[in-house]
């Protein structure tokens, strides 16, 4: 298995933001070639949960995530698109042991509006893996107030999987989330989405 930490990504993973001005009118951006891959979500969430985790040792999963944004889970409002990085670090079960990561190079569009996130880190204690008898599972949290189409607002995503296939090599599930604006009393745009990643 992979090990280590982010150093592959330390340039890449910043808090920078870059917001491309309103390209022509259309809800969705023009996507550069997606990190995430319709086709590996099919075939890695159709794998079981694995039941042979390593006890010790460490992983690093990368893949990538899309979601569709709605306002109030109705109306149309974006997509965005990215990659994923998650860090384990295995122990014999039973655990519930903090996890690292961060969402990259996220691309898309909300309220017409081109947006461009370098990095959106995981927040503090928003990531556990857990581990029992039977497996694990990850839970992932990833967060931060920025300025999204003119306003300050806050985004929120958040990523859910067991750790699927021999060894537990494979993660595959929903991607969910809100994006709300100052002074968040307003109703939220909803993400739903998926995510896949891998790890060696």
């Amino acid at each position: 298995m992979a090990r280590g930490g982010l150093r592959g990504l330390a340039g890449a993973l910043t808090s920078a933001i870059t917001l491309a001005g309103c390209g022509g009118g259309g809800s969705e951006a023009h996507l550069p070639s997606s990190q995430f891959e319709r086709a590996a979500f099919g075939r890695l969430s159709a794998l079981p949960p694995a039941t042979d985790l390593p006890q010790s040792g460490s992983a690093r999963y990368d893949g990538g995530f899309v979601a569709d944004i709605r306002q109030g889970d109705v109306t149309p409002s974006g997509r965005i698109e990215g990659g994923v990085t998650i860090e384990l670090e295995f122990a014999e079960a039973p655990a519930t042991l903090p996890i690292r990561g961060a969402l990259h190079d996220i691309t898309g569009s909300f309220l017409g509006e081109d947006l461009r996130i370098d990095a959106l880190e995981m927040v503090p204690g928003g990531g556990r893996l857990m581990l029992d008898r039977q497996g694990g599972a990850v839970e992932a949290g990833f967060g931060a107030e920025l300025p999204l189409a003119g306003e300050a607002r806050r985004l929120d995503i958040g990523l859910e999987s067991p750790l699927r296939g021999a060894r537990g090599r494979a993660l595959a599930g929903p991607v969910s989330g809100t994006i709300l604006t100052a002074p968040f009393t307003d109703q939220p745009h909803v993400l739903t989405g998926q995510f896949h990643a891998t790890t060696d």
